[in-house]
C-alpha cells in the first residue's frame, strides 16, 4: 500500500494521524519502507503492524519518541503496561480524536455533544467515531435520525434498569447489549 492507504487505515485507530507524522517515522529511522523503483513508498501489513505499534506507545501509554527509538524491545513486547487515562481536557481530547473546534461545535449545536471541564475515556472512543464520518465528509446534520432513535433508547434502557433485577447489570452493560443487537440487526442480510 502506499502512505495515503496507509494513513487512510491508521486514522480508522489514530484519527490524528498524517503523511507528514509517518515520513517523520522514517527520518527518525523507525520504520523503513520499501520503495518502488520510482521512489514512492510501499508499505506492507508488518510496516502497517509496527507503526501502530509506535503510535499506541505515544498516544496511549506516553512513551516518548526518544524512548521507543532508544528501547527497541517496547515495540517486540506484548504485555506492555497500558496507562489508561481517566480525565481529558477539551484541547487533549480534540486532539486525540482528530475533531476540529469548528467541528466539535456543530457536534453541539445539533446536540450530540455537549461542552464539559473534564472529558473520560468514553468521550474520547465516541469522538474518535465522530472523526471517522467527518473524514468520510459526513456532517451532524446527516445524523439527525440517530439522535432520535438515541432519544427514544435512552427512555427503553431506563425502563430495562427498572425492571431487571440484577445487581450485576447496569446501565453500561445493557447498552453495550443493545449495540450488539442493533449492530446485528443492521449487518443481518
Amino acid at each position: 500500500m502506499n502512505i495515503g492507504q496507509l494513513v487512510k487505515e491508521l486514522k480508522k485507530s489514530y484519527p490524528s494521524v498524517s503523511i507528514s507524522r509517518i515520513r517523520f517515522l522514517e527520518k527518525e529511522g523507525l520504520i523503513k519502507p520499501k520503495r518502488s523503483s520510482g521512489g514512492t513508498r510501499i508499505f506492507t501489513e508488518k510496516d502497517l503492524k509496527k507503526i501502530n505499534k509506535i503510535l499506541d506507545l505515544q498516544e496511549n501509554q506516553f512513551y516518548s519518541l526518544k524512548a521507543i527509538k532508544n528501547n527497541s524491545s517496547l515495540l517486540t513486547k506484548k504485555d506492555n503496561k497500558k496507562i489508561i487515562i481517566s480525565e481529558y481536557s477539551k484541547h487533549d481530547i480534540l486532539k486525540n480524536s482528530g475533531i476540529s473546534d469548528k467541528d466539535y461545535d456543530e457536534l453541539i449545536k445539533y446536540e450530540f455533544e455537549e461542552e464539559k471541564e473534564i472529558y473520560n475515556h468514553l468521550d474520547l472512543e465516541r469522538l474518535k467515531s465522530w472523526s471517522f464520518f467527518l473524514e468520510l465528509g459526513l456532517q451532524p446534520r446527516n445524523f439527525t435520525t440517530i439522535k432520535s432513535v438515541s432519544d427514544r433508547t435512552e427512555g427503553f434502557t431506563d425502563y430495562l434498569i427498572t425492571t431487571i433485577q440484577d445487581e450485576n447489570v447496569n446501565e453500561e452493560v445493557i447498552v453495550e447489549n443493545l449495540t450488539k443487537i442493533i449492530k446485528g440487526l443492521i449487518l443481518k442480510k
